[in-house]
This record gives C-alpha cells, structure tokens and sequence, in this order.
C-alpha cells in the first residue's frame, strides 16, 4: 500500500532532527554567537575587565592552582585572569612561544579548537566563572566569537626568529595612515604626549611600537588588530587588515630605530 505523502513528510522531518548514527546534524549556531562582536572580543583577550568596564578579579583565576606547570609562571591576581598569560599572544599556549619562559603555564593553546560556541562560552562563564565576576552573555559570546573566528595562526606572518615575513612594502603607508598621530612618524612619541583627543592618546601608554614589535612581535600582531585596552587605539580588525597588510606593518615597525630607554617591561 503506497503511503501518503505527509507520512513520508513527517518520517523526513524526524531523520534531520535526529541525525543518522554516528553523525547527528550539528546545531545552528545561536543568534547570540552569530551576532557577537568579534573584535571586541579579540580586546577583552587581553584585558576583558578594561573593555567590559567591570572591576578588576580580586586573586588568582579559579584555574590558576590547576596549571600543569607550577613553578615557571609565578604571576598573581589580575595577571592571571588575561586570557593571553595562558594561551598566548600566539594563541597556541604550551605549544607556542609561551610553552618556555616565565609566562609558561604548561596549558594548551587555543587555535583550532574542535569546540562548540556553546562548549566555549560555558567553559568561560562557568569554569571560569567570569559571569559571576561581571561578564554580562552578550562580552562572553563576544569572547566566544573571537575565539572561534578571530584567531590567526601567526606562523604565516612571524618567522621563527620573531621577523615578519614580510619585506616592508606598503608597512610605512599602513602606519603613516594608522600610527603616526599618536606614536610619531619614528616611533618615538610616547601616547601620554600625543595631542589629546587623539586615537589612542593615553596619559600613562608609555609604551614604544617597535620595541612591542622587536621584543614580542606576537603581542605586536594582537594589539595591532584589536587596539590597546583602555584607549582609543584604532582596531584595525575593524578595517580587515589583512595577514599580508599585517605582515607588512610589523616588518616596517622593527624596522624603526629603537629608543635610547627601552620603556617595554
């Protein structure tokens, strides 16, 4: 007996809700996820509390006790709660520059996590516990975001001796358009001296752009993106610089002739 069409309607319906085997059909991501901002989340990476205006974490991380590797890193309080001291500005944590040195911790990186946005934002409100320490939903899938779609992998730009791959062209124009009114054409010119009202003029930024770039070219990339938390540096991810624009900058900025007083800690 032939069945009628709204029996084989139904039984269809039923096999795509539940999946076949193995092999369920993965969830639609949430509108929240779908919605986030990805660069605000690359900025709350390095200092979520600045970026979401909540109270700097009293003590350490709650996972902080729990890093396999617990004599190298011996930072305590806020310090612990960035979410590059674990993973990295290379977001490849043990397997990365972070896997050796005073900020190792012995956790894994980041970069190509096999994680669902909902594992991820779970894991960051809950075992984290940053939405009991002021992260609203709406900052943490902006993490989540920038997580799943933010990251770089900085081998493409960075060679193993910490040079951009890259010979320079086009780096000076990025930066004379980008840069200069806050740090100088040379790089010299500190953000707490920049004519105030400036992007990214901050009166206690003491920091100098080539040194960031020569001594820690992977935090270089990162803030070049996503800005300095706290000021009104340009986000260039909001203008989607690309690996090759990136690459460009940071070879022009290790280029620039370094300061007499390296102000990089």
């Amino acid at each position: 007996m032939k069945k009628p069409p709204f029996v084989i309607t139904l039984f269809v319906a039923s096999f795509l809700m539940i999946g076949c085997g193995n092999n369920p059909i993965e969830p639609t991501p949430p509108t929240a996820f779908e919605q986030a901002d990805l660069v605000r989340g690359g900025a709350m990476y390095d200092k979520w509390w600045t970026v979401a205006d909540v109270s700097e974490p009293d003590g350490d991380h709650p996972l902080w006790s729990q890093r396999p590797d617990q004599t190298s890193n011996s930072r305590s309080g806020g310090d612990t709660f960035r979410c590059k001291e674990c993973h990295g500005w290379d977001y490849k944590g043990l397997d990365g520059v972070y896997g050796a040195g005073s900020h190792r911790t012995g956790f894994p990186g980041i970069l190509g996590t096999a994680k669902a946005p909902q594992e991820i934002f779970n894991l960051l409100k809950n075992d984290h516990e940053y939405g009991s320490l002021g992260l609203d939903d709406a900052a943490l899938w902006d993490l989540t975001k920038f997580v799943l779609e933010g990251l770089i992998d900085t081998a493409l730009i960075i060679d193993q001796e910490g040079k951009f791959i890259s010979d320079g062209d086009g780096g000076k124009l990025i930066y004379d358009q980008s840069c200069t009114s806050c740090h100088g054409a040379d790089g010299l010119t500190k953000p707490s001296d920049a004519i105030p009202g400036q992007p990214g003029a901050h009166p206690d930024y003491d920091e100098f752009p080539q040194v960031i770039a020569n001594e820690n070219p992977w935090e270089f990339q990162h803030k070049t993106r996503f800005g300095q938390p706290g000021t009104d540096m340009p986000l260039l991810a909001e203008d989607g610089i690309t690996n090759e624009e990136l690459a460009s900058l940071g070879a022009f900025v290790q280029s620039l002739d370094m300061p007499e007083e390296d102000a990089q800690e």
